[in-house]
């Protein structure tokens, strides 16, 4: 229901966004409002003594005519004279009906909503623009005060429908004022949901590896420099792992950067596969390169992770002839972990947990390549 309400005030919004889309809104809004608070007045007018209030009537018609139109403008995008028919034709009639009925009706208290709403529907107007618009609609009310007394209608309203009438337009101001203030707050809450979600894209967005969807190295610094914080706060162990795929260079050589950027991809799924649980966090570090973060991991259960990551990209039996016939791709791996951390000594230790598995990684390579090394982080930061 809400929606197909919503649709009433809808023309000329399709592809605007952010401030231009609430404007537009508004000024439908305002255009099907102030129809819908003319009509107890025609009626009345109609009822009651046609004969007697047919020129305000009448003019109410055209009055009623111009405010549909401003949903025909804004879907036309002419949004400037849309907003612009909508302000003279509402200040022009407050100015009319209250010149034949009288101040008595209280149809000038409406100035006081355009006063208000006028701030919403010009966003981009100088200071002195804005102050210049809030003067003109203060002036038309104190001269339609002071003009069209209730002892001077052209065509007066009797009691004791004056007060129902004056009563209406003070409710009718409340309300209107009300309901469009309510769905302001509600354009502005979808607004900051959106920018939110935004927001979250953008920094996932930048915390991404386009290639593989894991993380990137500022991930990897982000989530390190977290977990580090959270180990000086609280026992327990926190473990890093340097990857690499091993003569990877070749690959590419042989199976061209297509082929290479596929084989990424078949790795990082892997450790995707492994690490499904935060915080755990597998990144690309750049190149053939991973690095896992595993907080809560120890030493022996890094061993048997590390050792099931390598074994099953092993198992994937991607084929590298640039070794030979039968090669396939394999990894070597680097690990080092820590269960206690004490910034005061050094505040850059969660980087040098990361080059202690480097250092380990080095090491793998350097004994043959497809297998994982481990290396204790603890005596060497002493010495570091």
């Amino acid at each position: 229901m809400i929606e197909m309400i919503k649709t009433c005030w809808s023309p000329g919004t399709a592809g605007t966004q952010g401030a231009l889309r609430r404007q537009i809104e508004l000024c439908n809004q305002l255009g099907l409002f102030c129809t819908a608070a003319t009509m107890p007045y025609q009626l009345f007018y109609y009822f009651y003594d046609f004969a007697a209030y047919r020129s305000v009537f009448l003019f109410n018609l055209v009055f009623i005519t111009v405010y549909l139109s401003v949903l025909l403008l804004n879907h036309l995008r002419l949004h400037t004279a849309a907003s612009t028919a909508l302000v003279l034709n509402s200040c022009t009639q407050l100015f009319v009906v209250t010149f034949f009925i009288g101040t008595g009706a209280g149809v000038s208290l409406f100035y006081f909503t355009f006063a208000f709403v006028i701030i919403f529907l010009y966003q981009n107007l100088r200071r002195r623009t804005y102050a210049a618009l809030l003067a003109a609609i203060g002036l038309l009310y104190l001269m339609a005060q002071f003009l069209f007394p209730a002892e001077a209608a052209r065509t007066p309203v009797p009691s004791p429908w004056l007060e129902a009438m004056y009563a209406g337009s003070v409710a009718g101001v409340l309300m209107l004022s009300g309901t469009l203030l309510y769905l302001f707050h509600l354009e502005i809450d979808r607004a900051e949901k959106e920018l939110t979600l935004n927001n979250r894209y953008l920094e996932d967005l930048s915390n991404t590896d386009p290639l593989t969807g894991l993380g990137n190295r500022r991930a990897l610094g982000e989530t390190l420099n977290r977990e580090w914080a959270r180990l000086d706060r609280h026992s327990g162990v926190l473990t890093t792992v340097m990857c690499d795929v091993d003569h990877f260079k070749r690959f590419n050589d042989h199976h061209g950067h297509d082929g290479g950027d596929r084989c990424l991809q078949q790795i990082a799924d892997v450790l995707r596969g492994m690490l499904s649980q935060p915080p755990a966090l597998a990144v690309r570090y750049g190149g053939e390169e991973f690095a896992l973060v595993l907080p809560g991991t120890d030493e022996q259960e890094a061993r048997v992770l590390c050792e099931r990551l390598r074994s099953a990209i092993e198992r994937l039996r991607i084929p590298n002839r640039g070794l030979g016939e039968h090669a396939v791709v394999t990894v070597s791996i680097g690990v080092a972990s820590t269960e206690h951390a004490d910034l005061r000594s050094h505040t850059d230790d969660s980087k040098r947990l990361l080059k202690r598995a480097d250092e380990a990684l080095y090491q793998a390579k350097a004994n043959g390549r497809n297998q994982v090394v481990y290396l204790s982080y603890q005596g060497w930061a002493k010495q570091a």
